[in-house]
Parts: structure tokens; C-alpha cells; sequence
């Protein structure tokens, strides 16, 4: 790991000093312990997030199911094709990145929350119906901003994906 040693953090290597200057400025160091059992929590999640998908490509391909339909009926077919890809591939890049301490692995997940909250707007505002749809769609974006906080910010995960 990069260590700049001028008190402000400001060296001559332009591109590792904007990462310690960011580093110094916001970052947030959790202990270890906790550190470790939150990325546990998200691989939780993810692993989660991959086992709905998986679900839902099994009832977007017309197959009868013996569970409780994992897909909003509200949701067009067509929309279905983007939704499912993109959680599967939210839980594919986090978990594989996860295990393989790839160091894109923040940056894909920004791309694909991205992606996944112009979705969740997409679908608040032109499509749901629900009187919770707009609360839903707050914890969304409020999970994804905390996600990607600690994947950006937290030195145990600055270290794991460097």
C-alpha cells in the first residue's frame, strides 16, 4: 500500500495522491473485527440478491414454480430481462470480487447500483402503483450509498482491493 509522507499528503505521483488526499480527508477506519463481519453481512446479502435472481430467471423462463412468485407483477416482461441480469450480476461481481480481492471491484458495483438505481426510479415513477413505492425506492438507494461507502471508504476494504 501507497504511503505518502508530507503532511498533506500531496506528492508527486498525481493519481496516488488524489487517493491518499481522498484516504485522508474521508476515510473511515472501523476495527478489524467489525470491519470483517460487515463485508460478511454484504457477501450475505449478495449471495441473497443472487439466489432471488436466480429465482426470478426460473419464472421469467415459464417455468412452474412451487414457491411464491419472486417477481412483481407489475413489473413488464421486457423490464424483467434488465432486472434480473443486473442483480445477478450485482451478487456475481461483489461475491467473486470479494474472494478474489479483485481491485475493481468497488468501481463495478457503483456501475452496476448505478444502473440499478436508474432501474428502481424507472419503475417508482412510471410504473408501480404502490403507496410505499417511493419509500422502497429511498432504502434502495440508501442501501446502495452505504454499500458503496464502505467499499470506497473503509480501510479494510481500501486493503482488501488494493
Amino acid at each position: 500500500m501507497y504511503a505518502c509522507a508530507c503532511p498533506k499528503r500531496i506528492c508527486s505521483e498525481n493519481s496516488l495522491a488524489r487517493v491518499d488526499l481522498l484516504r485522508g480527508v474521508y476515510a473511515f477506519s472501523v476495527p478489524e473485527t467489525a470491519a470483517r463481519s460487515i463485508a460478511w453481512f454484504i457477501l450475505l446479502i449478495h449471495a441473497g440478491l443472487g439466489v432471488w435472481a436466480l429465482g426470478g430467471f426460473i419464472e421469467l423462463a415459464g417455468l412452474n414454480v412451487p414457491w411464491p412468485s419472486v417477481t412483481n407483477p407489475e413489473l413488464p416482461r421486457g423490464l424483467l430481462f434488465l432486472r434480473w441480469p443486473l442483480i445477478a450480476a450485482a451478487a456475481a461481481v461483489f461475491i467473486g470480487g470479494y474472494a478474489s480481492r479483485w481491485r475493481l471491484t468497488p468501481w463495478a458495483m457503483a456501475l452496476i447500483y448505478g444502473f440499478m438505481a436508474a432501474m428502481c426510479a424507472y419503475e417508482t415513477f412510471f410504473i408501480l402503483t404502490n403507496d410505499s413505492r417511493f419509500l422502497a425506492m429511498a432504502i434502495e438507494y440508501t442501501e446502495y450509498a452505504l454499500i458503496l461507502a464502505f467499499l470506497f471508504l473503509s480501510d479494510y476494504m481500501r486493503q482488501r482491493f488494493a
